[in-house]
């Protein structure tokens, strides 16, 4: 089969080569970017209390309640020794807000609810394990994902993902979060590739798409159905709407 052939952009009598002529890595995200869980976070509360034998209205509506928990999770995440206690910590926050003060409540929650995860596990969007495998072939593969080291690196083994990239960070491991440019370094360092040689995929424009762009990478925004931002001061060097999309672009 014939190899396809990206065009160059021409500008006055200059030849412009596509970004991805000398790419050296692509480097990713993991959550929502390679991966997904089949239950939503409200899914998962509604079944946690009824697990813990709670009442179904103890949170409220349960759909502000799951963007409760969203929110306080990256609020609390980095300061969070293990997953186990940050669900603790977030619905600890969750009880207070409403005034509850039933911590017994709160533990069996919070264990329902990781209970209820791990048996329901992660998935990989469809398409993404034979993406990986080709730009494998290609270019060296970075993984970058924010979040506890436990749950992180479950996930990552559970995926398989562990065996398919060349370098993988946990945030958690390090310290050090996106849209610090600091870690993208590390990620960069660890694969020994340049900036400007590699691109970053991500679904979170906040964290991945900006904390790439000022660490020198090309950028490549997954903007998932639904997302939206005000403040777009940083243009992706794309933007598609679903990672497997990327074959076009990076194969």
């Amino acid at each position: 089969m014939a190899k396809r052939i990206q065009p160059s952009i021409r500008e006055g009598d200059s030849v412009i080569q596509p970004f991805t002529a000398n790419l050296q890595a692509v480097c990713f995200d993991l959550d929502w970017t390679l991966s997904a869980y089949p239950l939503s976070t409200r899914e998962v509360l509604e079944q946690a209390l009824s697990r813990a034998s709670m009442s179904a209205d103890l949170l409220g509506d349960l759909t502000i309640a799951a963007d409760q928990y969203d929110a306080l999770w990256l609020t609390l995440e980095r300061s969070s020794p293990s997953t186990d206690t940050l669900r603790v910590q977030i619905l600890s926050a969750m009880f207070a807000q409403r005034g509850l003060g039933h911590e017994d409540g709160v533990v069996a929650i919070a264990k329902a609810y990781g209970d209820i995860r791990r048996e329901t596990g992660v998935c990989l969007y469809p398409g993404v394990d034979r993406l990986l495998a080709d730009l494998g072939s290609r270019y060296m593969l970075g993984l970058l994902t924010n979040g506890p080291t436990d749950i992180s690196w479950e996930k990552i083994r559970s995926l398989g993902l562990d065996r398919l990239f060349d370098a993988v960070i946990v945030a958690g491991d390090v310290g050090i979060y996106k849209p610090d440019v600091e870690v993208f370094e590390l990620l960069l360092d660890a694969l020994g590739a340049a900036a400007h040689r590699s691109i970053f995929v991500g679904d979170t424009y906040g964290t991945d798409i900006v904390g790439a762009a000022q660490a020198g990478m090309h950028t490549a925004w997954i903007k998932r159905e639904g997302y939206a931002i005000d403040d777009q001061s940083i243009q992706p060097t794309l933007i598609r709407a679903d990672t497997a999309q990327l074959r076009e672009d990076l194969l």
